[in-house]
């Protein structure tokens, strides 16, 4: 699988102080990447690297196969469509005003800029000024100055934010069908995780500036959720009977750590055997957000933005 981005050895030094140190970040061809972390871990500033907006105080970032330098900033950054932070606009102009501006720094014709409005349920408000825009709207626009010409990476952050329900269903469509309908490999961070879980192929979860976690959410799962839930006729006496000295017993649930099956299936022989009725069994699912919380826990302790 081609990479895109690679981030090897980086980190960014402000006052003497890192606020990343990655030892590798990578992202292949047409990945939907989810960057999450605690407020201050460094979000913004990977993503202003992978943009050109900000370079690295050592390591290499490699876009394309192609190492980030003073020479080829301009040619990498032109295959890059990216909203950070807050989106730039003029308020006395109108939206496609402000879209045409885009499409003439980006050398795009005008049709381009039209169709990046349309993208993102703007075609109707084209002629209407930013300033009487709601924050939804002036954030579409922002979705709109990224995906412009149809980039091959781009860069979202926050790109939800200030939308509605059915507009943050409509940008996370438009999102989860970049790859397909651009060929693109796309970059997403948010505070709402729950529609990270919605839109991404692959996450890294960022603290203190580190690279933590990097996988699918499915493994993140996996490895984080390790629970088994169990209500029998006697769950006391079950826990006694199995030796589960660490098992927690809560609202009439037994609750222990993770075993395979096989010794699942010897847990239920031995509890028929005992004649302890087992009424159910299952893994503990949690959402993303809430094996993120307990995650990065400690790391909310000792950081902040």
């Amino acid at each position: 699988m081609k990479e895109i981005i690679r981030f090897e050895e980086v980190a960014k030094i402000y006052d003497k102080k890192p606020v990343v140190n990655i030892t590798e970040l990578i992202i292949n061809k047409r990945e939907i990447y989810g960057l999450i972390g605690p407020n201050g871990a460094g979000k913004s500033t990977i993503m202003k690297m992978i943009c050109g907006l900000q370079e690295a105080s050592s390591g290499q970032v490699s876009i394309q196969g192609q190492p980030f330098s003073h020479k080829n900033r301009r040619k990498i950054v032109s295959q890059i469509g990216s909203l950070i932070e807050a989106p730039s606009y003029y308020e006395h102009l109108t939206g496609f005003e402000n879209m045409k501006i885009v499409s003439q720094l980006k050398k795009l014709t005008i049709e381009e800029a039209n169709s990046a409005l349309e993208e993102v349920g703007l075609g109707k408000h084209k002629d209407k000024k930013i300033k009487h825009y709601s924050l939804g709207m002036k954030q579409r626009l922002g979705v709109a100055m990224a995906l412009i010409g149809r980039p091959p990476i781009i860069i979202l952050d926050e790109p939800t934010n200030g939308l509605d329900p059915q507009a943050k269903e409509e940008i996370r469509h438009l999102i989860r069908d970049l790859p397909d309908k651009y060929d693109a490999t796309v970059m997403v961070s948010s505070h709402a995780l729950d529609e990270i879980e919605r839109m991404v192929s692959q996450i890294g979860i960022i603290g203190h500036g580190e690279m933590l976690y990097q996988g699918t959410i499915e493994d993140f799962k996996r490895h984080q959720s390790r629970a088994i839930l169990m209500k029998t006729s006697d769950n006391q006496l079950a826990a006694s009977l199995l030796s589960m000295p660490n098992a927690i017993i809560t609202d009439n649930i037994l609750k222990f750590s993770y075993v395979n099956d096989q010794i699942i299936a010897d847990y239920l022989k031995r509890l028929i055997t005992a004649n302890i009725e087992v009424y159910r069994i299952y893994e503990e699912h949690k959402s993303l957000e809430e094996l993120f919380i307990e995650f990065t826990h400690d790391l909310t302790l000792t950081g902040g933005e």
